[in-house]
């Protein structure tokens, strides 16, 4: 069992890096369209179904015992499932040769000019690539399926660099 986890774990990884450098076609008004790869989704979906087993186990074994933790873990994994999902769904990045338009898992969207862009940050150990503006903040997902394709209109647009921002894909 102790080595389970991290394989698991592993593969997801391995895929979604796979899925990030994944080349996309334009859609009709040649804009390129990110999402979250499906491993969100499945993720999302293992958490819910986790929540469901312990909330039936919890119910049909109920006691003083487990009182104040079995609600405690089902809902643990109903947050994080349902968290992970909506995610998923709602969140997506558009660009094209001008602008970038970002939607959060709250839907709540941000449109920036590349012109606009001051700096660009990577965190690697959350995979975050952060755009910034004057008045803006656009926060873009290593693990979104086609990343590669907005790190090469990025070197394009910018002054920024994939190596320089130590991104680990290669363009």
């Amino acid at each position: 069992m102790g080595i389970i986890f991290p394989l698991i774990t592993g593969l997801l990884l391995l895929y979604a890096d796979f899925q990030s450098g994944k080349k996309l076609k334009k859609n009709v008004h040649g804009q390129f369209h990110l999402r979250l790869n499906k491993s969100y989704k499945w993720i999302g979906i293992v958490c819910c179904l986790i929540g469901s087993f312990l909330l039936n186990a919890a119910i049909s074994h109920w006691n003083e015992e487990i009182a104040f933790f079995a609600p405690f873990a089902v809902l643990i994994f109903f947050v994080m499932g349902i968290v992970i999902l909506v995610w998923y769904y709602n969140y997506q990045l558009v660009f094209d040769d001008r602008r970038i338009i970002s939607t959060n898992w709250m839907r709540k969207k941000r449109i920036i000019e590349w012109s606009d862009i001051e700096n660009i940050k990577f965190n690697t150990k959350s995979g975050y690539l952060k755009l910034y503006t004057k008045l803006e903040k656009i926060i873009i997902l290593q693990h979104s399926t086609g990343f590669i394709e907005f790190l090469k209109l990025m070197e394009l647009k910018t002054k920024f660099r994939a190596e320089e921002l130590r991104i680990p894909l290669k363009i």
